[in-house]
């Protein structure tokens, strides 16, 4: 299973003298293939090699191994055995595949037998997790090891030319993003347009993204061969790490001459630029969850020292929240992963210093604003997130846009107003819309007037149910009347216009509720508090 320094595979079981430790392999890979469920001893343990366990034959492999338990399902006695096993031998890890089962007890041994447990993706290609984890030995191994991100093949320029060359045919590699980030420059290889213009716009020409979204490079093991588009003949491969495509890697097959062989190599050179794309993924997705987390911090009001890594804008930020507008329904997970990945690079687009958090089942996002374009910054944001979403996955959400926040400190407050702006659409019932907090602020004001009121029984007026009771049971107008009385602050000429009485009428019924009903309106607390119950259910 392992695999020398010159991608050629070595027999299972051979030993490779590495200097890897379990935190090197985790951090080479990330937790897109592989991931730690238990680790008693730590992270900072050694791996020399890597070999399957051969169950039900007990475990050969040399102490430092790490094993992998193909087919071997985590809550079955043939699991435990199994982990037994490695532990008496040594090894430093097991690594299985989860398949929804839950690995509690298989947790629990591992911790008692002082053994780490892992768990690879349901998705992942055993043979392409160990191309991945061997090259990472590879690169730790021997005299020329450095303990960093050295070695021949971390160079992805380096790896574009040694395919190039082993396939005689010029190399691209692309990311997901369709960004040209290696090719080859080995002269006298046939070229075409395409490829000139790719590698001076280090981008795919327009014309030919489609190609480059072929659901087939999606697929292992088979590279796909692609023809004509007015362009020389092509052999690509996707860039895989489980069921995530990294990029993909492109050569120029002019006279139609690979082979089996060739496409061999062109698969492991494939898995050796994962390795390098999981790396700078990693590095991304560590800054990434650095920032995720000082926003989270902010948006709680909590003083987190790595606050720093939102950077500062000396005009200040504004929160912008988004939910989903239709309760009823709920967004499957995997939609809401694209959703939040969709609002991030929309954020991003319009200020690269932008971040994106989910709390609970709302999404902030957080961009620098001045005062004066707050609302139009959070608008322009929100206005091209809702369409977008709503065209690309049928969802409906609405986003509430806080206030202008002068610092960092000030960001919970800017939540809290979004938050609010979001609780003004639910009440109104509105899907698919956007409310800025400062032109829904009273309104905003006195639901939340509304919803603290309500939380007191002793708040609700006896003599109020009792005058509703008698306006429904009997078809008097004794609540209409006193809430316009209020309304016109005692002027009973206005009041009695709105009602379409006679003032000598509206007077009558004042005094007559009061009788009724002992309200009395010349106490202005007891007015007050009537006037604003009854403005709260209007």
């Amino acid at each position: 299973m392992a695999r020398s320094e010159t991608g050629a595979a070595e027999k299972p079981g051979a030993e490779v003298p590495a200097s890897a430790t379990l935190a090197s392999l985790l951090d080479a890979v990330g937790d897109t293939l592989l991931r730690a469920l238990e680790t008693p001893l730590g992270l900072d343990v050694p791996v020399t090699e890597l070999e399957i366990l051969d169950t039900p034959h007990a475990a050969s492999a040399a102490p430092d191994t790490m094993l992998f338990g193909i087919g071997i399902h985590p809550a079955s006695p043939e699991a435990e055995a199994s982990l037994r096993m490695a532990a008496r031998a040594r090894c430093t890890a097991l690594v299985v595949k989860l398949h929804g089962e839950d690995p509690a007890g298989l947790r629990a041994l591992a911790r008692e037998q002082g053994i780490a447990l892992l768990a690879a993706d349901d998705e992942a290609n055993w043979r392409h997790l160990d191309t991945l984890l061997s090259a990472v030995l590879a690169t730790r191994s021997g005299p020329a090891a450095t303990g960093g991100d050295g070695g021949e093949w971390d160079d992805l320029f380096d790896l574009a030319n040694a395919t190039a060359a082993q396939l005689r045919g010029a190399v691209a590699i692309m990311d997901d993003r369709y960004r040209i980030i290696a090719y080859s420059t080995i002269s006298g290889q046939p070229t075409d347009e395409v490829r000139r213009q790719g590698i001076l716009g280090r981008e795919v020409p327009e014309a030919f993204q489609p190609l480059h979204a072929d659901p087939r490079l999606r697929q292992r093991p088979q590279p796909v061969r692609f023809t004509g588009h007015g362009a020389l003949p092509r052999v690509a491969v996707g860039i895989l790490a489980g069921r995530v495509m990294l990029g993909s890697i492109w050569v120029i097959d002019a006279d139609s001459s690979l082979g089996a062989e060739e496409e061999r190599a062109l698969r492991d050179a494939a898995d050796l630029a994962a390795l390098r794309l999981l790396r700078h993924r990693n590095s991304r997705d560590m800054a990434r969850r650095a920032r995720e987390q000082a926003l989270r911090g902010a948006l709680q009001g909590e003083d987190l020292p790595h606050a720093g890594s939102l950077g500062s804008h000396g005009t200040g930020f504004v929160v912008v929240a988004f939910e989903h507008a239709e309760t009823e329904t709920d967004v499957s997970e995997p939609d809401m992963a694209h959703i939040i990945e969709l609002i991030t690079s929309s954020a991003q687009v319009q200020h690269f210093r932008a971040s994106t958090v989910q709390l609970g089942g709302v999404v902030y996002s957080l961009l620098p604003a001045d005062p004066s374009a707050a609302g139009a910054v959070g608008g322009e944001l929100a206005g091209s997130v809702l369409e977008r979403i709503r065209v690309m996955l049928a969802v409906r959400l609405r986003a509430g846009i806080g206030g202008h926040a002068p610092a960092l400190s000030a960001v919970q407050r800017s939540r809290q107003e979004a938050d609010a702006a979001l609780g003004v659409l639910a009440h109104r019932g509105q899907d698919h819309a956007v409310a800025d907090f400062q032109e829904v602020r009273a309104e905003s004001f006195f639901l939340r007037l509304r919803a603290d009121l309500d939380a007191f029984d002793a708040v609700q007026l006896d003599a109020l149910e009792a005058m509703r009771e008698h306006d429904e049971r009997n078809g008097t107008e004794y609540t209409r009347t006193v809430y316009a009385y209020l309304r016109c602050l005692g002027d009973s000429a206005r009041a009695s216009a709105e009602m379409y009485v006679h003032p000598n009428t509206l007077r009558y019924r004042i005094k007559r509720a009061g009788e009724l009903f002992g309200i009395d309106l010349h106490d202005p607390d007891e007015a007050l508090l009537l006037w604003l119950r009854l403005r709260l259910r209007h």
